[in-house]
Parts: structure tokens; sequence; C-alpha cells
């Protein structure tokens, strides 16, 4: 009976740790296991291959979640919501009013009154605040917007003390979704095939959707849902070999909107230091009687403000940046540090309300749009976990809307994590120069487009910067170009330069020469993230235990297979690290038997910190059968795993055959 109790209790016991830990890690069954040795392999280029996760990087992933702090949560609660009705806008009160009278310690609707008041950014980060218009919290509590008015302030004092009760800001796209049935602006053209010849082509828009700081792998590993959404549902293709060119958003973004260097750039700006006379991207789609929009959530690190003047004069048909700044002046804390709120929202939930609020437009128009997430992104690597589910509601929004059938998206990030724990190992600095890019496009372009699309696709594993982004958005604005033939002829003569006359911008909808490099892509040594090969002696104690790895994997394969004899380590003919280049100048320091690569963490908490993470290439020999074989291993700390697949060199078929497995065969020495 005592023994049954025990059983019952241990079962228990070790179902509720099951629990837990699916509750705890079960986002991480759903990453990618990354399977190839190198994520870019060409002429020019070799980026070797990382895990989305493991047991190191799963340290990383786990201290952060358990941290009090690490939650998104607002302190207040909104109490208005913006509707629209009849083609105006209303602010609607959306709080039960009692319970905002028995917050502020009221008991009566009159001795609450409000006001609403435009606002104008004035000397970059002070607001000047007009037109004071009052108006009472009484039934039924719905205020209409005067006509026009793209974004206001609202305050709610006690009535009879004037105390502060509440300060909020909201914004209003015009003109409203009722307006857009009428017949647009002569600038505007209608996104409506039916209006279209049979001749033309529909107008495809472009979107950005840009997400500060996240590599790719740090996207599989902490936004799952919003990468099974997309790789279940959207025509896609995610982009490995994406290598930032600087450090930061600025030069990074700076590239992607107008194809130029950030130095180039600013050898354009004005003697004022404004910055409308750059040849952003969305002046070209604005020509092109496409409607455009702009905006981050978060105006104090904005990549056109930050450091920098910004713009003297309008520059989108629909721009956020006034209204962000007005919330940064008016901004609570969120349980997470150095993340911001407004009411209950949070900032990336503004930004998140922008791209909703446009989807009439979206529908309407064709449109170029740029919207870009980054608060509290820098500072947690865990952060973008708690994106998945917004995004993937994005995405979800986005297709149902069918706005997906005319768009092609730019699902991104400028670079990974540029400081924090992760940052300090070897992945963190590999991972840093690797931003996330996926490109959706509508799938009728595959039939439409065919040899454009293929190189697309045939693209992902090459050498690719945001210049390369530039040229595929100037691409899509010549809609004929993308035809077969347009393709063709632009391919055979990008395929006539070689070398430096490499252009350092390509059409993803061209395919990338194989020979591209750093050098020809423009992108500097320290950002680079082609590797080469180190040589080191054979005799050299890492190589020896990756020889030994390789042997006794082969021999663990075989094992179901009596009749194979066990191979043993004959030879080692030779070993190399593969080394990025851009800490190449460092390869051939050696401390004891080992390279000495120091990488240094570019955030702001700097200090030097050794690597011990290596990924060793090992051609060896083997006895009885004399058979030479080449292994890929990556050395963890003080563990070892293997890398893709055993090659083995000089096959051509064994003469002994004693097993009927064809994928084993090249392995097995069959015994007399």
């Amino acid at each position: 009976m005592v023994e049954k109790c025990f059983r019952k209790l241990g079962l228990c016991v070790i179902l509720s740790a099951l629990v837990v830990y699916f509750f705890i890690y079960g986002a991480h069954d759903t990453v990618t296991e990354i399977r190839d040795p190198f994520f870019v392999n060409t002429d020019g280029c070799r980026i070797i291959s990382m895990d989305v996760m493991n047991h190191q990087i799963e340290k990383f992933t786990n201290w952060e979640w358990n941290h009090p702090k690490f939650k998104l949560k607002c302190p207040k609660t909104t109490w208005f919501r913006t509707e629209m009705a009849n083609g105006d806008w209303y602010l609607k009160l959306s709080r039960d009013i009692d319970d905002i009278l028995k917050e502020s310690g009221l008991t009566n609707d009159w001795e609450i009154t409000c006001y609403w008041l435009n606002f104008k950014i004035h000397r970059r980060w002070r607001s000047k605040l007009t037109h004071r218009t009052r108006f009472d919290l009484d039934f039924p509590y719905v205020l209409k917007v005067p006509k026009g008015v793209r974004h206001l302030r609202l305050q709610c004092v006690e009535t009879e003390t004037n105390k502060s009760l509440y300060n909020d800001a909201h914004f209003f796209i015009q003109p409203t979704p009722e307006k857009l049935l009428k017949p647009p602006p002569p600038r505007l053209k209608f996104w409506d095939k039916r209006n279209q010849r049979r001749s033309e082509m529909p107008p495809i828009s472009v979107m950005i959707l840009g997400i500060d700081s996240v590599s790719h792998l740090n996207f599989l590993r902490q936004m799952p849902k919003t990468a099974a959404y997309m790789r279940s549902n959207m025509s896609h293709v995610e982009f490995w070999g994406m290598n930032k060119i600087g450090l930061n958003t600025y030069p990074n973004l700076i590239a992607l909107l107008t194809g130029l260097s950030s130095d180039e750039a600013n050898g354009l700006i004005s003697e004022d230091k404004f910055m409308d006379r750059l040849p952003l991207i969305w002046k070209d789609f604005k020509k092109a009687g496409y409607n455009t929009s702009f905006a981050e959530d978060h105006a104090r690190v904005s990549m056109f403000y930050y450091k920098k003047k910004g713009f003297d004069k309008p520059t989108t048909d629909h721009n956020l940046h006034d209204f962000m700044t007005e919330l940064y002046l008016i901004r609570e804390n969120c349980s997470l540090p150095l993340t911001y709120c407004i009411g209950e929202r949070t900032f990336l939930d503004v930004l998140m309300e922008m791209t909703d609020r446009m989807l009439p437009h979206y529908q309407r128009y064709p449109f170029f749009s740029f919207y870009w997430w980054s608060n509290g992104l820098h500072e947690f690597f865990n952060s973008p976990r708690l994106m998945d589910e917004r995004f993937q509601r994005l995405l979800g929004s986005l297709d149902d809307s069918g706005v997906t059938n005319n768009t092609l998206i730019f699902f991104m990030s400028d670079h990974g994590m540029r400081w924090g724990k992760f940052r300090h190992t070897f992945q963190g600095m590999i991972e840093d120069s690797q931003p996330l890019l996926s490109v959706l496009y509508p799938k009728w372009m595959r039939e439409t487009y065919p040899q454009a699309i293929q190189n697309l696709h045939s693209n992902a594993h090459s050498l690719m910067t945001t210049y390369d982004l530039y040229a595929t958005m100037k691409h899509v604005l010549d809609i004929e170009s993308l035809q077969d033939e347009s393709i063709q002829k632009m391919s055979d003569d990008l395929w006539d330069l070689k070398g430096k006359s490499t252009p350092r911008a390509v059409s993803l909808f061209l395919p990338i020469p194989p020979w591209r490099n750093c050098n020809s892509s423009h992108i500097k040594k320290k950002f680079c993230l082609c590797h080469r090969q180190v040589s080191i002696p054979p005799t050299d104690q890492i190589a020896k235990q990756s020889a030994q790895l390789i042997l006794d994997s082969i021999n663990k394969m075989l094992e179901e297979y009596a009749m194979c004899i066990p191979l043993k380590l004959d030879s080692i003919l030779s070993a190399h690290f593969e080394v990025p280049e851009r800490d190449l100048k460092n390869s051939h320091r050696r401390e004891g038997s080992h390279l000495n690569e120091n990488y240094r963490d570019q955030g702001p908490w700097f200090r030097i910190k050794k690597n011990t993470d290596r990924d060793v290439i090992v051609l060896l020999k083997t006895k009885p059968m004399d058979a030479f074989f080449e292994g890929m291993t990556r050395k963890h700390g003080n563990t070892m795993s293997l890398i893709g697949e055993i090659i083995r060199i000089g096959y051509d078929g064994n003469k002994n055959v004693c097993i009927a497995n064809a994928k084993l065969e090249p392995f097995c020495h069959c015994g007399v």
C-alpha cells in the first residue's frame, strides 16, 4: 500500500516537473534545427552556421525571464479609445465611469473636466500646446474630433482643484475610410486590377516591418509563433547571409532607404543639418503615385533624430514622428526597464495601432510604408519574445485584409544584440552582424514573374546587405523589368562584371554573383561574417579530438551492421580552424596549442572576453580500409559536437558490398 502511494507520488512529481519544463521551455521546442554546416558557402564567402538553441544559449534565455521586472505591464489604464463613424473620428470613453470616479475619489462625473489641445513639437524635444478646448465628462461620454485633425493631446483634471487625473494623446489617420470611397487625388492611383488595362500589371506595394537589434537566429529563438505563421501561410524567403554594414541603426538603414553609405549620405546633408536633401526611397514611390507612411515607436532614438536634426519639411503622407515625440514627453515607465507606456498602451502597441488604422489605405492605394520597433529591444536578449503574438496577429491581419496579395514585405532588423551577456560569447559576436531578413511576396508573382522569384529563392544563401534591399525596391518601381526577358538581360549584364566592377547593390530579383565577398559588398572587415580557413598542425589536441569524434560518429552509424568492421584512425592529413575574416588579424597568435581570439563587446559595458568556441574541419585517413573522410566539428567550451554530414573523399563505390543501405555503404568496411 505504501509502495503504491509512493509510486503515485513519484508519478505526480514527474508530471509536475514536465509541466513546469514545457511551460518554461515550450517555446524552444519549435525552433529550427540547423543542419547545414554553412549559412553561405560560395566562391567568395563562407559563413558558418550556428545553433538556434543549445544548452549554452539556454542559460541566457532563462535568467531574464526569472527576473521579476521582466514583464510588459503598464501602470495605468487608458480612459478613451478612438472610433470612426460616418466619415468622422470620435474619442469615446472606454472605461466605466464609476471605476474612474472611485479611483479618483469623486462621486459625480461633473467633478471631472477634460480638455483637448493641439500640439506642435518645438525645438526637437519641447511641445507647444495650443487651442485648449474644454469638454465635460458627461453622458454619452463621446467627443467628436474636429475635421482634419491628425493628432491631439487629452487632459482631464479635477474640476474644483485642477488636480491632474489623466494625460494621453491620440492620432487620427486622414482621410477616414469612408472618404476613400470617393475618387483619390490626381497624384494617387486606385489599387484596383479592374481599372488596369490588360497589358498592365498592378503596381506592387512595399512594406518594411523592422524590429531593432534582432538577429535571424534570435528571431527564430524568441518569436516561434510569428515564424511558424510566416512559414505556414505566406510565400516568403528567409535570407541566411544578411550581413550588417555598420555599427548601429543609422548606417544600416540609411543604405536601405537611400542606397548610400552613411558617409555619402552625410555629405548630402545641407549646412543647417536638416536631412531633407537625402534621396530617400519613399520620394521615388511618392512620385510614382504611391501613398507613403513612416513611423518609429521610439522617437527619442529615431534614426533621423538621434544626435541629428531630422527634417524641416513634411516627408511622407503619414508620419507619426511628432505624435511619438509627444508620447515620449508624457511617457510613463513600463514594468520592463527602459520601455514606455501611455495609459495601458505600450509604445510598440501604438505603432501596431498605426498599421491597423492604415489598412483601408493599403486596400485602396499602392503604398510604401516604413515601420520600425525599437522600444525596449536594445536592452534585453529575450525582449523579442514579448512581441511574438503581436507580430503573429499583425501578419494575420495583413493576410486577412488582402494586403499581402499585392505587397512585398521586408520583415527585417538592422543588427543583432550589441551588448549584454550573450553578446560576450562567440555566437553573440557572430549574431550581432547577422540581422533578421525575410521577404514575403504575393503568391501570384510565382507564375507572373517566375525567373525573378526563382532568383529571390536562390539568393537565400548568398552574402547580402541593405544596399541590395534598396536595389530591390528600385526594381519594384519598374514593374515591367520583372518580366523574364528583362531579368535574363540584367542577369547577363551582371555576370559580365567581375572583381571590383561587381556592384555593391544587386536586386534580389537577380542572381547574386557567387564571387561576391565583403570587399565587393562594401562590408567593413570588422563586421564581415565571411570565414577563412586557418591551418593548424595535425598534432594539435583539438585536431585529434575532432578526428576521434568523426570516427566515433561513423562507427555509431554502423552499430546495427555487425558485418561492418569498426574503423580506427590511421592519420590526420589536414586540420583547419574556420575563422571570421573580421578577426583574421588575431588568428595567428597562439596560446598553448590553441588560437588566441579576443572579441571586443561593442556595447556600453566594454570588456574583452576570450572565447573558446571553435569550428574545425578535419581530413583524415582510416584503417583498415584506407579511406579518406572529411568532417566539421564545433567546440562549445568543454563539449564538442559534429556539424553537418561526414563526407568520404574520392569514393567511387564499394567493390565489397555487404549492406543494403546506399547512404551508409561508403562508411562500411565489410569483414571477410
